[in-house]
């Protein structure tokens, strides 16, 4: 088989869409698959202009080509034009470059991947002139307010993926029968499931406290994704907890250490992004590792994935996390992680004390979370999604 990915996407990047695009590409490829990954040349932040080789970056062992086409690169004027204007600019570089991905791959062999919503929607469109089969990964909710085009798109599709369960009722209603969809939660690499380092060797290499609890978060820093709920915690445990937050962009970043002054809230360190292969130092060193997102928006509370629950689960550290029905379909309260009341800093914070006041639980959900983890591997969700083509495109 041979797969065209088309991602609009920067790549590398720091944000954790471009490592499972090219996680998955890996994972195709070693399955046998000809894979090619489609991007725009794209400004790069200062950071991904350091990275000398995309592969050592994301750790990749097993590559593939990449094509890089032209397109306009309007988020140089993001601080500059209102946002209105900004996502009209960002609509049209994204027709373009699917228009452009669609002309250049046409007389290639295989199927389009994509889970770019614009590249769906322009293959949907030249589908009679490309004449391949199209596949689309959802990862959130679109087009609730244009019901007809989602309808339309879908069935012009010849399969859809999704990562959670609600992403799969939400898109039946528009008419996906059950055997065009298939859920597929992230995953993680195989290596990632060989314990590195040790705890105290950990934060002696990062000259962290040998004594101190440690509490570590990783990942964007968005309002939904928990963090500022992570931080107001810290208010609500003793003086031994040290929390450290890495990752996110420079502007959340900064958003976030300005909340944190204003608040006056104790003993957090953010640290920029890291690498991919440096992280699993970082979680090694801590005691606990919070995944606190919020229930305010769909993304999270029915939408998302994290690639770093399941970073998280093969660390072999223990994981107070919040009680949402998307993290539900993969964690299990006090079985392979300790569940608390979304949005609120005192259950966060309790159940973080909880955790690590509880040898028994602790052990449990620790082990029971590496045992359940081998399960969610790129190279195990590239076997079940290649199933799942194979069969959409002979029922076509």
């Amino acid at each position: 088989m041979q797969i065209l990915y088309l991602a609009n996407a920067r790549i590398p990047t720091e944000k954790a869409h471009g490592l499972q695009i090219v996680k998955m590409c890996e994972a195709f490829a070693r399955q046998g698959v000809d894979v090619e990954l489609v991007v725009p040349f794209r400004q790069q932040s200062e950071q991904m202009r350091q990275v000398e080789s995309l592969w050592e970056y994301y750790d990749v062992t097993t590559t593939y080509p990449i094509k890089r086409l032209p397109s306009p690169d309007f988020i140089r004027y993001d601080r500059y034009l209102p946002a209105r204007i900004m996502t009209l600019l960002y609509m049209l570089q994204s027709l373009l470059f699917a228009i452009m991905a669609s002309v250049t791959t046409r007389k290639a062999e295989g199927v389009y991947y994509t889970r770019d919503w614009y590249a769906l929607f322009v293959l949907a469109i030249m589908k009679r002139w490309h004449g391949k089969p199209i596949f689309f990964e959802a990862h959130e909710m679109h087009g609730a307010s244009h019901a007809k085009l989602l309808t339309w798109l879908l069935r012009r599709g010849n399969g859809l993926i999704v990562i959670t369960q609600a992403l799969q009722t939400y898109y039946a209603q528009f008419g996906v029968a059950a055997e065009q969809i298939i859920v597929a939660a992230d995953g993680l690499d195989q290596r990632r499931l060989t314990p590195q380092i040790s705890r105290d060797a950990a934060r002696t290499e990062l000259d962290l406290s040998l004594t101190s609890k440690i509490v570590c978060y990783t990942g964007h820093l968005f309002r939904w994704k928990g963090v500022y709920t992570l931080a107001e915690a810290m208010r609500h445990l003793p003086e031994d907890y040290r929390l450290y937050i890495i990752g996110g962009m420079t502007k959340d970043r900064q958003a976030l250490q300005q909340f944190i002054a204003e608040q006056h809230l104790p003993r957090i360190t953010l640290i920029e992004h890291v690498p991919y292969h440096a992280v699993p130092r970082y979680l090694a060193a801590a005691d606990v590792l919070a995944l606190p997102n919020s229930a305010e928006q769909a993304i999270s509370r029915d939408c998302t994935s994290p690639l770093k629950l399941f970073e998280y689960m093969a660390a072999q550290r223990p994981i107070v996390a919040s009680d949402l029905p998307s993290l539900r379909e993969v964690l299990r309260h006090e079985q392979n992680a300790y569940l608390v009341t979304p949005d609120q800093p005192h259950a966060l914070a309790n159940g973080i004390q909880h955790v690590l006041n509880d040898q028994t639980l602790r052990t449990r959900i620790v082990e029971t979370a590496y045992t359940d983890v081998q399960a969610f591997t790129w190279d195990g969700r590239a076997k079940n999604i290649l199933a799942f083509l194979r069969t959409a495109i002979h029922a076509n």
